[in-house]
Formats: C-alpha cells, sequence, structure tokens
C-alpha cells in the first residue's frame, strides 16, 4: 500500500484538483484507488460523478454514529473515494478517523490518496508508506509563502513538491516556474501540470480528465504525474 498526502502550500492552489485527477490517473493505469477527502470544502464528489447537491459524506456518517464505510463511492471507471460530507471535524479527530481508514484499507487497495486542507498538520500511523505532495503554482505569492515554510520547516525526504498551473505564455509565470525549479531542485517533481481548461470542463460535466477529458493535454500529464509520483513511493520504500 502507498500513501500520499496531498495539500497545497496555501489555499487555492489546486490541491483538491490534483488529489482527485490524480487518483483517476491511477485508476486508468491500472491501480485500485482510494480517495480520502479530509477537505471540509467538500468538493471531491463532482470529480466522480457525484452530483452537486449531494453535500453528505463521511463525517456526516461518524456524526451520526455510523460508520464512515458507509459513505464509501465508486465512480464508473472504478475509483473508490470518500467524500468529505458537512460536517466539520476537529484536528484530532480527522488524525484518528485517518488512521482507522488506513489500517482498515490497507489490505484492499494498492493506493490510497488523502486530501487535506493546506492548515492541518497530520502525521499518520503507517507513515513508512507515506509520500507528501505539497501542491504549488509559480506565483510570487506562492514563492513567497513556500520560503517562509521552508525556513520554519525545512522539508524530510518524504516530502515532494507538485508545481500546478504552469503557463508559458505569461513571462512572470514562466519567471516563477525557473524560482521554483532553483529553490526546491530534485524535491520538485519533473512532471509540472499545465493551465487546461479542460479541467474545468471536466469538473462542470461531473467527471475528470479521465473520464471527461480524455484526449487533454492534461489528462495526459496526469498520467505522467502519476508514473513519475510512483516511482518515488516505491524508492523510498525501498530504501525504508
Amino acid at each position: 500500500m502507498s500513501i500520499l498526502l496531498v495539500k497545497g502550500i496555501h489555499a487555492g492552489v489546486g490541491a483538491s484538483t490534483v488529489a482527485a485527477n490524480l487518483a483517476a490517473a491511477y485508476t486508468v493505469l491500472g491501480h485500485k484507488v482510494l480517495l480520502v477527502d479530509l477537505d471540509p470544502k467538500n468538493l471531491k464528489g463532482p470529480w466522480f460523478g457525484h452530483p452537486t447537491d449531494k453535500a453528505s459524506g463521511w463525517t456526516d456518517a461518524v456524526r451520526c454514529d455510523e460508520s464512515w464505510k458507509q459513505a464509501l463511492l465508486r465512480d464508473p471507471i472504478g475509483s473508490y473515494f470518500l467524500p468529505h460530507g458537512s460536517t466539520m471535524l476537529t484536528s484530532s479527530e480527522y488524525a484518528s478517523y485517518l488512521d482507522e481508514m488506513l489500517a482498515a484499507a490497507q489490505d484492499k487497495f494498492e493506493i490510497i490518496i488523502v486530501s487535506a486542507p493546506h492548515d492541518i498538520e497530520l502525521s499518520p500511523t503507517h507513515a513508512s508508506a507515506l509520500l507528501r505532495l505539497r501542491v504549488v503554482n509559480p506565483t510570487p505569492m506562492c514563492v513567497t509563502m513556500l520560503n517562509r515554510q521552508i525556513a520554519q520547516n525545512p522539508p524530510d525526504d518524504k516530502t515532494l513538491f507538485v508545481l500546478n498551473q504552469c503557463r508559458h505564455d505569461i513571462a512572470l509565470l514562466r519567471d516563477m516556474t525557473l524560482v521554483l525549479e532553483e529553490a526546491l531542485g530534485t524535491r520538485l517533481i519533473s512532471a509540472h501540470l499545465y493551465y487546461d481548461i479542460a479541467i474545468q470542463e471536466a469538473f462542470a460535466m461531473l467527471g475528470n480528465v479521465m473520464t471527461a477529458a480524455t484526449r487533454s493535454n492534461a489528462a495526459v500529464e496526469f498520467r505522467q504525474l502519476a508514473t513519475v509520483v510512483l516511482s518515488q513511493v516505491e524508492k523510498n520504500q525501498l530504501r525504508s
């Protein structure tokens, strides 16, 4: 079992989008995948065909003294996901339920993707199988926030960065991409994600790039990202 914890460097960088479409990419590549949503924005469902007016999820189940397993859903191509729901939990509750979910899923899924908000700290018990993916954008704000966070808490060897929303047609974003590449070095995953309106169109159609934009550049890029990330996970597991 491989665990990917996906968070943004700050809100609004597209971490939720990356987590959902990465899960779909792994499914298309033949892996059995579970996406766990810990983000109270509760936006994972539409990526997998779940109607936007259906806001219930695993947090609502546990608040009603039911099992979180009652909220497990499967999309048409075989991706499994646990939508967050409308109920807010405490940080300690999220951590406790996540450990329970990982323990229950470890023999049933090859890859578990955990999508969490940028401001929650999580240290799952199954840390040996964990790779943290921090999503960044090539913007001055993101570079500033990243520099501050690295200065306060340098990333370990199980933390990598995903560059999202790249654009070669805007000079500032090209420059910020170069700044991030120099600052992060090998910690920045080589497979970048570029701006593609097909991603938003897929969400609007209650799908992801693997189901609603199969011929888009974004679909190719997410498959490339999935392959590179899994290779890094396997290297980390061999080292440990």
